[in-house]
């Protein structure tokens, strides 16, 4: 319901409403722009859709979970069956035999959150 009263606020175009959550499907829904802060440090603030493309989620078996991944991703997560890790989008061309998907707000805000500390994006 607030949700739906916001976006009738904004609408028009000339009202802004700065939305403080960690809900981010709330974000996924509402917001047009991202201020992240990670840990008392801005990680990124600009539009949404640019905050998205920034990254992609790279999976792969666990015997493909290469140095050369670890050091270009934000943050990995491993599993019994494989692993997957959040990567700046130009480093996907690096690695073109594993899967690689969209990362959502709320992927990119787990694995930058895993990390600690602030992130060089």
């Amino acid at each position: 319901e607030l949700l739906h009263i916001l976006s009738e606020y904004i609408e028009d175009g000339q009202h802004s409403v700065l939305f403080s959550t960690h809900i981010t499907a709330d974000l996924e829904r509402i917001a047009d722009y991202i201020t992240y802060i990670n840990y008392g440090e801005l990680f990124f603030s600009g539009n949404k859709d640019e905050f998205v493309d920034m990254f992609r989620v790279v999976k792969g078996a666990r015997e493909e979970l290469s140095t050369d991944i670890q050091e270009k991703a934000v943050s990995v997560r491993t599993f019994s069956t494989g692993f997957e890790a959040l990567i700046k989008t130009q480093d996907c061309v690096l690695f073109p035999n594993l899967t690689v998907e969209p990362a959502s707000i709320d992927e990119i805000v787990v694995f930058v959150s895993k990390k600690g500390g602030s992130g060089d994006a």
